[in-house]
């Protein structure tokens, strides 16, 4: 039930005493389907969000006094976001809540609250992955890395606070049998994922020696975007070795390609992860 207001000596029914046991249990539940202002009978309920598109719940001042406390759940497909409206609204995780997903507001004082997501340290948020099947070629010049098209995968964080693991296994060849083949990630600041600049030597995060067939790279990376603009990650590959320039690069393929039973048609991953700070 909502918040109750009693006065000095006044005795209390049946019913109300045992509306006021069952919150202890199961709070009053409002249901909304569309975005809405928090009005002063909110305290001590939970307001369940239930919308296809994004909604918001916005939390003005007056209405609310130290100590209130309500639980907001989204359990619709559309994001739900907790919006300050005249109040100011504070948080250690996310002020937008995914379908499922849900948190404690809490009133310091008639204008100020912290919102409480349940579970958010160290939790996945959300989840996005590209499986590439078909083959790719590019032709390359030493030092220079070719974008594997087909293979990358775009998530926009909830939080600028966000972690995004990024984790490829990527099967990849060369046109030499006397190459190695090379890979790294791109998108975000995975750009720092690469070895030390040395000298006149290329800057990569994997090497394995592909012969006449493909070797599988794997490729993880812990980035840290802090924006919640979408983030678009994926892998380039290169050759490493030999002297001559320019060499064909494979995905999916080795320099054998014969149409035979011994010669293997593989496929190449890519998954990132948003992890709540």
């Amino acid at each position: 039930m909502a918040k109750q207001t009693f006065s000095t000596g006044q005795v209390l029914t049946s019913a109300q005493m045992t509306s006021l046991q069952a919150n202890d249990y199961n709070w009053t539940v409002s249901a909304k389907t569309a975005s809405y202002v928090l009005a002063a009978a909110d305290a001590g309920t939970h307001i369940t969000m239930n919308a296809a598109g994004a909604t918001t719940v916005t939390v003005n001042t007056a209405l609310f006094t130290a100590g209130d406390i309500l639980r907001i759940t989204s359990i619709g497909a559309g994001t739900c976001t907790i919006t300050a409206g005249t109040a100011t609204v504070t948080t250690a995780g996310s002020l937008a809540l995914k379908q499922w997903a849900s948190g404690l507001l809490y009133f310091t004082s008639a204008s100020a609250a912290i919102f409480f997501p349940d579970g958010v340290n160290g939790k996945v948020v959300q989840v996005v992955s590209t499986t590439k099947t078909d083959t790719f070629s590019a032709s390359v010049a030493a030092g220079a890395f070719a974008a594997i098209t087909g293979l990358t995968a775009a998530i926009t964080p909830t939080s600028t606070s966000s972690k995004i693991l990024i984790v490829a296994s990527v099967t990849a060849g060369s046109a030499s049998a006397a190459d190695g083949i090379s890979a790294k990630i791109t998108g975000g600041n995975s750009a720092s994922y690469v070895g030390t600049l040395n000298g006149s030597r290329t800057q990569s995060a994997s090497i394995a020696y592909a012969t006449t067939i493909a070797s599988t790279l794997n490729l993880s990376y812990l980035d840290s975007p802090a924006s919640v603009a979408a983030q678009t990650y994926g892998v380039s590959i290169t050759f490493s070795e030999t002297g001559t320039s320019p060499i064909t690069v494979y995905c999916n393929r080795g320099r054998n390609d014969t149409n035979a039973a011994y010669t293997m048609s593989t496929a190449s991953t890519i998954t990132v992860m948003e992890i709540s700070a």
